[in-house]
């Protein structure tokens, strides 16, 4: 603070001293044309006595005016360079802090996006700092989605109001390839909209709206300030997405993995843990034919033997399910053709396997519940079938996923689907598929096979 008045001090006493010389000009200029004068007039009359005294006083008036204005020009063009220099450092000085005020406003910006956790908070900045640079009577900031454009923050004008200026200066067609700030002016309505795109550097993700008052000019430096607010701002977006993909994915995955769990415990209960409990009950009787009925203990055994080779049967198949299937590797088609093959192979099964038409751009939650589809349709062939042929035949119909499995078994009366305990897993892959606006049929009918189709929408903007 000390510093700062020094200076100031120090600045103000060549001014002031300037200042003192400017309003004297005009008696120093006299001062010393006189002096002049009075000099020649002297040297005239010292070694010239005969000249006349009209020239005297004719070479005294010439050569004070001469003199007099010669000082009052220098001391006058001094004294304007010297404005001109201060004028120089002040508007330096202005430019110094208006610089200053814009790292600030940058700086704030950044900490503000950093500090945000959520998609909400970066909204709100990106509705707050561009009004400290141009401020405005009404703000909006616009995101584009699959499914057009949506307001998602307004302030200082009702919504109504801003659609219709939005329609009436067409901002949005403006908007849909600009890369830079646009001012949007129309005439006949006096309306003025400053708009700023936001763009991550591979595709528009929307623009902020300032409708102002009146027409206003912005320097060049503060629209180049207010390009990079908006770009760190839809970098911030872009982020906030990415972010909230990857938890997505992390929740569905957990979700995922938990009805993994669900689906390997409920086979355990309804499968092995209920034959082995059986065969513990049956084995208290044993003990009573040992001596009383050999032969029937003999049956019995025969037939725990049966039931043990089913039961180990069914242990691997439980545990085959449980192997990863290797899409990173071997890509979506590779995994589970393999998968297929193997499950196959499991089961002594004549296998027909064509996913030639399978496209090579759907998303990995596609991915993974046409993963889901085959398998719980091969576990279910397997367990309830008895078939010694199976199809898989996944294409693209209809701009989504098609995919068929098709068995030689023994069928059964679709009808019966909601009640059987069986199939749980398929009511379960059902409700899953119409949340994705997808669809499952099941055809099939006691002593004919079954065949089983699910149909998965792909198209760009559904939501998956």
């Amino acid at each position: 603070m000390v510093d700062a008045e020094l200076k100031h001090r120090a600045g103000e006493a060549p001014k002031m001293y300037w200042q003192v010389l400017l309003r004297l000009r005009w008696l120093l200029g006299g001062t010393i044309g006189l002096t002049f004068a009075i000099g020649r007039m002297i040297e005239s009359l010292w070694f010239d006595p005969d000249i006349s005294i009209m020239r005297v006083l004719g070479d005294v008036a010439a050569w004070g005016l001469l003199g007099g204005l010669a000082v009052w020009l220098t001391l006058t063009w001094v004294s304007r360079q010297e404005q001109r220099y201060q004028a120089g450092l002040e508007q330096a000085l202005r430019d110094q802090q208006r610089a200053y005020s814009q790292l600030a406003l940058l700086s704030e910006v950044n900490r503000r996006i950093v500090d945000s956790a959520t998609l909400d908070e970066i909204l709100d900045a990106a509705l707050t700092f561009p009004q400290q640079l141009v401020p405005a009577r009404a703000t909006a900031v616009l995101l584009l989605d699959p499914t057009g454009i949506v307001e998602t923050r307004a302030h200082g004008a009702p919504a109504d109001e801003l659609l219709r200026l939005r329609k009436t200066l067409n901002i949005a067609e403006r908007m849909a390839t600009a890369r830079r700030p646009q001012i949007i002016e129309e005439a006949s309505s006096a309306s003025v909209c400053l708009a700023l795109p936001l763009h991550d550097g591979m595709a528009p993700l929307g623009w902020i709206e300032l409708h102002l008052e009146r027409p206003i000019t912005i320097a060049p430096d503060e629209l180049a300030l207010l390009e990079t607010i908006a770009h760190e701002i839809a970098e911030a977006i872009a982020s906030a997405r990415r972010r909230s993909r990857e938890e997505r994915a992390i929740y569905q995955l957990e979700r995922a993995i938990a009805e993994e769990r669900a689906r390997i415990a409920r086979d355990i209960h309804d499968g092995i843990a209920q034959s082995l409990a059986f065969m513990r009950m049956r084995i208290d009787l044993w003990y009573e034919w040992i001596e009383s009925d050999p032969q029937r203990l003999r049956a019995e055994l025969i037939e725990l033997k049966t039931t043990l080779r089913e039961q180990i049967r069914e242990l691997r198949r439980a545990i085959f399910a449980l192997r990863p299937v290797q899409f990173d590797e071997l890509g979506f088609v590779g995994g589970l053709r393999r998968y297929i093959v193997e499950f196959a192979g499991q089961h002594s099964w004549d296998v027909h396997v064509d996913l030639s038409g399978t496209p090579s751009t759907i998303s990995p939650e596609v991915e993974a519940i046409a993963f889901r589809v085959v398998q719980e349709a091969l576990t279910n062939a397997a367990k309830h079938a008895a078939a010694s042929y199976v199809e898989v035949v996944i294409g693209q119909v209809d701009e989504g996923l098609q995919i068929v499995v098709r068995d030689n078994g023994r069928g059964f009366d679709p009808g019966a689907l909601p009640e059987a305990p069986g199939h749980v897993g398929l009511r379960q892959m059902r409700e899953r598929l119409v949340a994705l606006r997808g669809q499952l049929t099941i055809l099939s009918r006691p002593g004919a096979g079954t065949e089983l189709r699910a149909w998965i929408p792909i198209l760009p903007g559904v939501e998956q």
